[in-house]
């Protein structure tokens, strides 16, 4: 009885084994070092070293633009393997290494992301276009108050976004894990996060137009609203690329115009003593932005990324609160004192 019961036991067990390792394509190989190539874009010799430890040893393949399927071989010393791969998948094969190791690598693919679907982009474009048109075509007819009330509006809901995308996300850690992370490809808080990014673009846009405005209407420097318009880039650019895909990082630079912006109006805007408030709360916003500049250390940058980031996103936004607290005030006096000539004449 007990020797049947051990047969039984050891069948399960080689049965799941079998049932949980299916039989992998095997190429053979003398030498550690892998060729591979990726479709037409790619060829590195050398570029992968095996590693019998790691199994499965990954090799990730991000996407630039999406398609529908590539080349990938890896090809050693004696032997390759190709495979047409498609986004958001994966292939697993076997390097038999000198005839006794087994090296199980793994192809992964990103998936595509979701605003780089041909309909989805036409979409977009076609919204900031008609929000434009809008703006140039009603631009006597929009209050410029109104345009400034976004510079309350988008900072609430960039939080809100962090909070429930952070939720939706799962193990996810504000203080370790960066912005980005919320919306990197293949996770559950991708397209929340994606799409709620375009919308908190528009709206920075608004805030932007309506800065502008106000600062020409106040006979002030409109430096600070124009540099003010890399905020939305950024923002929307994140969306469209998100973490995983090879543009993503392209704009990195974008958030110092921003800070340049919160500079250039504490400088330029102490001729006028009206303006004091709003100069130090550029000052104060410039110097919370520069504590992004801890990633560069080594405590806050290895362990604490995701809260240095934050910095930069505290200060944007006490820089936009500010600023549309400040500038309504002194539009709305130019206007009732506008309204007043306008009555006695």
């Amino acid at each position: 009885m007990q020797r049947l019961i051990f047969f039984l036991m050891l069948t399960a067990c080689c049965g799941h084994t079998a049932f949980a390792q299916p039989n992998l394509p095997i190429i053979k190989a003398t030498d550690v070092w892998v060729d591979l190539r990726v479709g037409d874009e790619l060829f590195i010799k050398h570029g992968w070293r095996l590693q019998p430890e790691n199994d499965p040893d990954i090799f990730s393949i991000g996407s630039k633009l999406p398609y529908e399927h590539k080349r990938v071989s890896f090809i050693t010393n004696v032997d390759s393997i190709s495979f047409d791969v498609q986004p958001g998948a994966h292939y697993d094969f076997i390097v038999l290494l000198n005839n006794t190791s087994r090296c199980h690598v793994q192809i992964v693919t990103s998936p595509d992301p979701v605003f780089l679907d041909t309909g989805i982009v036409t979409v977009i474009v076609s919204v900031f276009i008609v929000v434009i048109v809008i703006l140039y075509s009603f631009r006597k007819k929009i209050n410029t108050t109104w345009l400034l009330s976004f510079g309350y509006i988008a900072p609430v809901a960039f939080w809100i976004t962090t909070l429930v995308s952070g939720y939706i996300h799962g193990h996810y850690n504000h203080a370790k894990n960066v912005i980005s992370e919320l919306g990197a490809l293949g996770t559950r808080s991708e397209v929340i996060t994606s799409t709620s990014l375009v919308l908190i673009a528009i709206m920075c846009v608004l805030f932007s137009v309506g800065f502008y405005r106000a600062s020409r209407r106040l006979g002030r420097t409109t430096i600070p609203s124009v540099l003010s318009f890399a905020m939305p880039m950024s923002l929307v650019w994140a969306a469209i690329f998100p973490l995983g895909n090879e543009f993503h990082s392209a704009t990195g630079p974008l958030p110092l115009l921003v800070i340049l912006g919160s500079l250039v109006g504490f400088l330029g805007w102490r001729d006028v003593k009206a303006y004091a408030s709003v100069r130090l709360f550029s000052l104060i916003s410039l110097l919370i932005m520069l504590l992004l500049l801890l990633r560069f250390t080594g405590l806050f940058g290895r362990h604490y990324e995701g809260l240095v980031q934050r910095f930069f996103y505290v200060g944007w936004t006490l820089w936009y609160v500010s600023v549309s607290f400040f500038f309504i005030r002194p539009l709305r006096q130019l206007n009732a004192s506008k309204a007043n000539e306008n009555l006695h004449t």
